[in-house]
C-alpha cells in the first residue's frame, strides 16, 4: 500500500506533498526541513532534488547577470525573471569574495561558476573561481591551478564550465594561449578538488569568440580559425572524455553584413542565434534572424554533428532605431540588450513583436549573463 501522508498529516496524500513541494522556491524549502523527518529526508534526496530543478528550470527560470558595481554596498551578482515590465533585481547577498567577481563563467545544475578580479594590474594575472548556489548560499573558493607560474601571466586566457552526467562531475577548463598557438589547457574537477593538464592538438591557431555555453557534457565556444572571419568553426570540449573536436557551422552564415553570433540552448542542443540584415539601408527598418540547431548522429568514426535550421524570422525595429544585440534565449524566445540603453532588454512575443522590459539596475548596467535555474543540491559542500 502507498503511503498516504507525510509526517503526522492524515489529510494530503505523500504525492501531493511532493507535487506542491517541488513547486516552491528553496528559500522555503530550507525552512520546511525542520517540519519533520519524512519532509527533511524527502527534500535531501537525490530524486526530490532533481525532480526540484527541473520543475524550477522549465518553469520558474532566471537570469544570473553581472552588473557593474558602482556601489560596494550592492552584490554585482543578482537574479532577474520575465514576470513583469519592469525587472526587480533580486540581488545575491554579498560576500566579500564577491565584491571582486570580473564575469560569469557559466551555470549548471542551480550551480555559478564566477571569475574573480586578482590585484589592479594591466597584465592579465592567474585566474581565480568560485563555485556557488545563490538559492543556499552555499560558496566554494576554487583553489589556483598549481601551474600557474609566470611564464603565463601575460597570455590571453579562454573559459568554461559545465557538468557531465557520464562521470558525475562539475569542469572548468582554462585554455591559455601565448601569441597564436594555444599551447595549455588546464581543467579543474570539482569532485576530485584538482587541476590537471589535457591535450589539445585540435586547437592551435583557433581564436575564441564570445561566451561558451554547456549543454549535454560538452563545453562550446565560437571561433575562427587563422583570423579568418566570419567564425567557421565551433570548438567542443567533451567534459567526460576531456578532448576537443572541431565542428564546421553553417555556409550561410559567411554572407549578410552586419551578422551576429550568440551560442545557446534550444531544446536541450547547442544552438546558434544568427542576427543579419539583407541590406546596409535596412539596418534602421528591419532584422534577420535564424535559430540553428545542431543535431549529434553516429558515424563509422564516431560522433557526427549535422546543423537543422528551426525557424527564420523578420523582426521590424522602426519602433527601437537602435541597434539591438541578442544575448540569450529565455524560454526558447530571443532575448536582446539595447546598445544604448543597457538598462533595456527586449523579448520577442508571439506576435514577433518586441516588448521592452525595464530592469531595475540602480545605475548599474549589464555586463554579463546566464541561464540559471533554483536548486537544493549542495555542490559545493
Amino acid at each position: 500500500m502507498k503511503r498516504a501522508t507525510g509526517g503526522d498529516n492524515p489529510h494530503l496524500p505523500w504525492e501531493i506533498i511532493i507535487d506542491i513541494l517541488k513547486r516552491l522556491r528553496v528559500k522555503s524549502l530550507l525552512r520546511f526541513r525542520t517540519v519533520c523527518k519524512d519532509w527533511r529526508n524527502l527534500l535531501k534526496s537525490p530524486s526530490f532534488i532533481e525532480e526540484h530543478y527541473h520543475h524550477s528550470a522549465n518553469k520558474s527560470p532566471l537570469l544570473a547577470c553581472h552588473v557593474s558595481n558602482r556601489n560596494p554596498t550592492y552584490s554585482p551578482l543578482c537574479l532577474f525573471r520575465f514576470e513583469k515590465e519592469t525587472m526587480e533585481a533580486e540581488r545575491i547577498p554579498l560576500m566579500d569574495s564577491l565584491n571582486h567577481v570580473s564575469g560569469i563563467m557559466g551555470s549548471s545544475n542551480g550551480l555559478l561558476c564566477v571569475k574573480l578580479k586578482v590585484g589592479d594590474v594591466k597584465v592579465d594575472p592567474p585566474p581565480s573561481f568560485l563555485l556557488l548556489n545563490p538559492a543556499t548560499r552555499e560558496v566554494m573558493q576554487v583553489p589556483r591551478s598549481t601551474n600557474d607560474t609566470n611564464d603565463v601571466v601575460s597570455c590571453c586566457r579562454h573559459f568554461g564550465f559545465g557538468y557531465s552526467s557520464v562521470v558525475g562531475d562539475y569542469k572548468i577548463v582554462i585554455i591559455h594561449r601565448i601569441d597564436s598557438p594555444i599551447n595549455r589547457v588546464e581543467v579543474y574537477s570539482l569532485r576530485t578538488r584538482s587541476w590537471k593538464e589535457v591535450e589539445c592538438e585540435v586547437l592551435p591557431g583557433a581564436r575564441f569568440l564570445y561566451n561558451p555555453v554547456s549543454v549535454n557534457g560538452s563545453i562550446f565556444w565560437l571561433g575562427i580559425l587563422k583570423d579568418e572571419y566570419p567564425p567557421r568553426v565551433i570548438i567542443s570540449f567533451d567534459l567526460a572524455m576531456e578532448v576537443f573536436t572541431s565542428i564546421r557551422i553553417p555556409s550561410s552564415f559567411f554572407v549578410p553584413p552586419l551578422s551576429q553570433y550568440v551560442l545557446d540552448v534550444y531544446e536541450d542542443k547547442l544552438a546558434i542565434i544568427h542576427q543579419y540584415v539583407h541590406e546596409l539601408k535596412e539596418v534602421l527598418e528591419h532584422i534577420y534572424i535564424d535559430l540553428w540547431v545542431l543535431e549529434e548522429g553516429s558515424g563509422a568514426d564516431g560522433k557526427s554533428w549535422d546543423w537543422s535550421k528551426k525557424w527564420g524570422k523578420k523582426y521590424g525595429i522602426r519602433a527601437y532605431p537602435r541597434l539591438l544585440r541578442p544575448i540569450c534565449l529565455w524560454r526558447n524566445e530571443i532575448v536582446w540588450c539595447d546598445r544604448n540603453d543597457p538598462d533595456f532588454l527586449f523579448k520577442r512575443t508571439v506576435n514577433n513583436e518586441l516588448k521592452r522590459f525595464h530592469m531595475s539596475l540602480s545605475k548599474s548596467y549589464l555586463k554579463g549573463i546566464s541561464f540559471y535555474a533554483e536548486s537544493l543540491a549542495s555542490h559545493v559542500s
